[in-house]
């Protein structure tokens, strides 16, 4: 069989691919803030997250005493200085404070972008992700969470919901896997 022959068989043999799932257009039923807040936290403590609420005059203190050396990347100077940082310099990256644009209630995830993120690989070899969230920015679900999201000139965006684990066949519960090993979300605003 010729060369030709396998590829005008393989194009008349194209996979029938199944149609895209109808979204359903019913809205799901409301959920007051006060809600959203605590479904978010018991997510995110469902996922393994530790989580501080604070006011924002609070944030600077506390991560001062409770996480010494947490770089924050919320700070343009050291934003910008690890920009441009050498994976070595990257690696050695204990603690990274984000700012997230939002947070889901359903399943305690927070949206982070790249236009906070000075290079996208520090939330994923940091030990100790810390995330900061304002109290106001939850939407309830996944549903509404993509409606925010707006891809036109945004290169990266990533949901965190909990530190990384994995179990293996065993039933052994690993931490850190593929991502930070603990993760704290501060939600402010109290």
């Amino acid at each position: 069989m010729s060369k030709a022959d396998i590829l005008q068989s393989i194009s008349a043999h194209k996979a029938a691919f199944p149609a895209a799932p109808e979204i359903p257009s019913e809205e799901l039923p409301a959920i007051s803030p006060e809600q959203q807040l605590d479904l978010f936290k018991k997510s995110l403590t469902t996922a393994g997250a530790e989580i501080v609420e604070l006011s924002e005059k609070e944030i600077d203190d506390y991560t001062a005493a409770n996480l010494p050396g947490a770089l924050d990347f919320t700070n343009p100077e050291i934003k910008e200085e690890y920009a441009v940082a050498a994976l070595d310099k990257l690696n050695k990256i204990e603690r990274a404070l984000f700012a997230g644009r939002f947070g889901v209630a359903e399943n305690g995830a927070v949206w982070l972008e790249d236009n906070n993120l000075p290079q996208r690989i520090i939330p994923f070899i940091t030990q100790h992700l810390i995330l900061k969230l304002d109290a106001k920015n939850l939407c309830a679900n996944m549903q509404e969470a993509y409606k925010q999201i707006h891809l036109n000139g945004l290169g990266f965006g990533v949901f965190i919901s909990g530190p990384s684990k994995t179990a293996d066949i065993e039933q052994s519960l690993v931490y850190g896997a593929h991502g930070a090993k603990e993760l704290t979300v501060i939600i402010a605003g109290k």
